[in-house]
């Protein structure tokens, strides 16, 4: 299993989603922490690094470190429905 990181900024976003929407992140960031190549996209290069979790109602921009078996979120950002 795969530790997560995240600072403060990113913890007062994610505590300031709307329930639903955070729900659908913790979900998520949990089966990142399970399996971090299956649970993402790629981001950019497809490097098994820069990763992405997308959601219907959140995304997030994460980094997955193998080495130290390590996932830190760089970004959450809440997807506007059309």
């Amino acid at each position: 299993m795969y530790r997560l990181l995240c600072d403060e900024t990113l913890m007062a976003v994610w505590d300031s989603l709307p329930d639903n929407a955070s729900e659908q992140l913790t979900l998520g960031l949990a089966d990142v922490c399970l399996d971090p190549l299956t649970a993402t996209e790629s981001w950019g290069i497809d490097d098994g690094i820069h990763r992405q979790l997308i959601r219907p109602l959140v995304t997030a921009l994460i980094s997955v470190n193998q080495d130290q078996q390590t996932v830190r979120i760089y970004d959450i950002q809440r997807r506007r429905k059309p």
